[in-house]
């Protein structure tokens, strides 16, 4: 600045040479003087004094020149004249200075700049640390990391950890600890410390829970049975922003009959908030269902929906029990896989020719049938192979007539076409079944896709029977995939179908569905409009709200305002519904935001069912010590850390992206991304 307090600093500081520093000072004009040569030999001496007493002075330049007028006044300021100590002329411009030295540099008779107090002054320091001294810091380095290692492979840590964020943020606290520190103690973190991460954790939830406001929420509910043979039932409050896990209750002398499960669940609505809860989310079990009804009596505007994934694996359950040459089939290739599994020696003989392993899925999982029988078809040439070696005729003759038994019956399977045929024709017909399975599972935006996703299902069970020898059993699955769906199809997901404006588009309303079935829009659909009339009665509050929305409907389903505008039908294709609302429901506010709100839901219990994964990893066999309660807070902060973290740029990016994705992790396999990584679909 040219004036105020810095002035006035500068001013004392050169006091005793009767001169102001001018740092501030801008020139109006640059021009060029040449320095005569005998100046320059007259001044020589001066400027060798000049320079050695400007070494220690934090401003070098000042010394080459003599203020010849000062300011007055209280912020003195403006131009000032002044003498070039090596020319002796005056000048006004401050610039100046810098040129003359420069000019002297030249001429062999001043200093270099480059060696000047200034430029020193803002010089970077070199490093002091010779070679030898940095190599033992990186022995040192490397000797924690050994320790870090030894600690993670000494109590059973996946390597995975080293991507968390949270075990990165922990060690970068620990170097900025003091030097003493020392971790807390084994009572104190397990108690005082848990309790204060989880009230923490709370805080850093509301993030969450006000998404709960515009978009709603969903209570879904799920049950279990720990290692101590506690009956736990669990509560996850879900939206399209992500499942926060809630609490879970030992339901240990209670039976869990609908009277019961609906009075816990109605706690945990009303600690929701009842106006943010738009449905229940549970299996499809009779006790379930009935806790729903009663929900629905006490809160008509929450609804009751089954998990859409419990009800399309009932449907693969269904085919299997109804049709004979599909279980004796499963039958089959599930023996294939058992009698490798439980010899070693086929099986290291077997895994010499492929690359893959089979797999022995659990009858709890989804779609075992599928998934087993896939695994078994992308080995085929392998198993083939498998049976051709010496080795393997050597060893099946080798063992006892149980084993020579199995291993000849394993082997007349593995080289019987027909068999293989038949594995492909389930596969075909239940893949869609497994696609709606996977889609049913993820979370996101799925309300408004799984009318119509389950509609085009069946069209595509019936694609490929055409012309297949099985064509005549068709009827019989049709009837059992509508028996299912006429048990899924639900207030929800008819309004989610009516709400979704991609399903108006002429594009995709001209193209066939599987099946060559011609389209329809959902108003021209009666099953559709009904459901959704009865969706409003129990939304609106009164009569003239119901009209209203009755009113904003046909506005929206007819195009009518904005909804008619070129930008909204191209949207319409290409936004998310959601999105699509939020920028074109402002003349339909009511309809808007039960729209947004609406499609913001889940579709299945999956979110629930994924919490006892934590469980069973947190409450294992080792540690059955723990009571429900103080599981339930580790699963707490355990879940919604990892919720959180999928909200940060690092998770989507990085070397932490989605750290959360363990393959070694030995609890995750339930995971529609552990199904993506094993490539069943391949």
């Amino acid at each position: 600045m040219v004036f105020g307090k810095k002035r006035q600093r500068l001013e004392g500081g050169q006091s005793q040479n009767q001169s102001s520093p001018t740092d501030g000072i801008h020139d109006i004009e640059e021009e060029n003087y040449p320095i005569e040569e005998e100046e320059v030999a007259n001044t020589s001496t001066t400027i060798n004094s000049s320079a050695s007493s400007s070494a220690n002075n934090c401003k070098p330049l000042l010394d080459e020149m003599t203020f010849t007028t000062n300011g007055t006044g209280k912020n003195p300021g403006g131009t000032k004249r002044w003498i070039c100590n090596h020319c002796k002329k005056s000048y006004n411009k401050f610039q100046r200075i810098r040129k003359k030295v420069e000019e002297a540099e030249n001429a062999g008779i001043s200093l270099s700049l480059s060696k000047s107090t200034l430029n020193n002054s803002h010089s970077r320091p070199t490093s002091t640390t010779c070679p030898i001294a940095k190599s033992f810091g990186t022995v040192e380095r490397h000797q924690v990391d050994i320790l870090i290692v030894r600690a993670l492979c000494a109590n059973g840590i996946p390597f995975n950890v080293l991507r968390n964020p949270d075990f990165l943020a922990m060690l970068k606290g620990v170097n900025q600890a003091p030097k003493d520190y020392k971790p807390p103690s084994f009572d104190r973190a397990r108690t005082t410390l848990v309790d204060e991460c989880q009230r923490q954790l709370e805080k850093e939830l509301t993030l969450v829970k006000d998404t709960w406001t515009t978009q709603g929420t969903s209570i879904v509910s799920d049950g279990w049975t720990n290692v101590k043979r506690q009956p736990l039932i669990n509560v996850v409050a879900s939206n399209n922003c992500g499942s926060m896990f809630m609490y879970a209750k030992d339901f240990t002398g209670q039976e869990r009959t609908g009277e019961n499960i609906a009075e816990f669940l109605l706690e945990s609505i009303e600690e929701a908030g009842p106006s943010n809860v738009l449905q229940i989310v549970t299996d499809n079990a009779a006790n379930c269902k009935a806790a729903g009804k009663e929900i629905e009596e006490v809160h008509k505007h929450i609804f009751w929906s089954p998990c859409v994934v419990h009800t399309l694996n009932l449907i693969c359950k269904d085919f299997a029990a109804t049709f004979l040459w599909m279980s004796e089939t499963y039958k089959k290739g599930k023996d294939i896989v058992k009698y490798f599994l439980n010899h070693e020696k086929a099986n290291a003989i077997f895994k010499s020719q492929s690359d893959l392993e089979l797999l022995k899925v659990a009858k709890t999982r989804f779609a075992s049938h599928y998934l087993l029988l896939k695994r078994l078809s992308c080995c085929r040439e392998a198993l083939a192979t498998t049976t051709v070696l010496r080795c393997w005729r050597e060893w099946v003759n080798s063992g006892d007539e149980h084993t020579k038994a199995l291993g000849k019956e394993v082997t007349s399977t593995i080289i019987d076409d027909e068999f293989w045929e038949e594995v492909e024709n389930i596969l075909v017909i239940t893949q869609p079944i497994y696609s709606m399975i996977r889609f049913a599972d993820g979370e996101g935006e799925k309300m408004g896709e799984i009318y119509e996703k389950m509609d085009c299902m069946i069209g595509e069970i019936r694609d490929p029977l055409i012309n297949n020898k099985h064509a005549v059993d068709y009827m019989k699955m049709e009837e059992i995939l509508v028996s299912r769906w006429e048990k899924m199809n639900i207030t929800m997901h008819c309004l989610g179908f009516a709400l979704n404006p991609f399903f108006y588009d002429s594009k995709y309303l001209n193209a066939k569905a599987p099946g060559e079935v011609p389209r329809r829009a959902p108003n021209q659909d009666r099953e559709i409009v009904a459901e959704v009339l009865k969706a409003f009665d129990r939304i609106g509050e009164d009569e003239n709200e119901k009209a209203e929305l009755r009113k904003q409907l046909a506005k929206f389903q007819n195009k009518q305002g904005m909804f008619g505008t070129t930008y909204a039908r191209i949207d319409a294709t290409t936004m998310s519904p959601i999105s699509w609302w939020s920028t074109y429901g402002s003349e339909t506010p009511e309809l808007a935001e039960i729209a947004i709100r609406v499609l913001s839901q889940h579709i299945s219990s999956s979110s629930a069912e994924r919490v006892w994964s934590p469980y069973s990893y947190i409450h294992n066999i080792k540690r059955n010590r723990l009571n429900t309660k103080r599981a339930d807070k580790l699963v707490f902060i355990h879940s919604n850390i990892r919720l959180l973290s999928r909200f940060t740029t690092s998770y989507k990016e990085g070397p932490c992206k989605k750290w959360d994705i363990d393959p070694e992790s030995t609890y995750f396999d339930d995971s529609t991304v552990r199904l993506e990584d094993l490539r069943w679909d391949d």
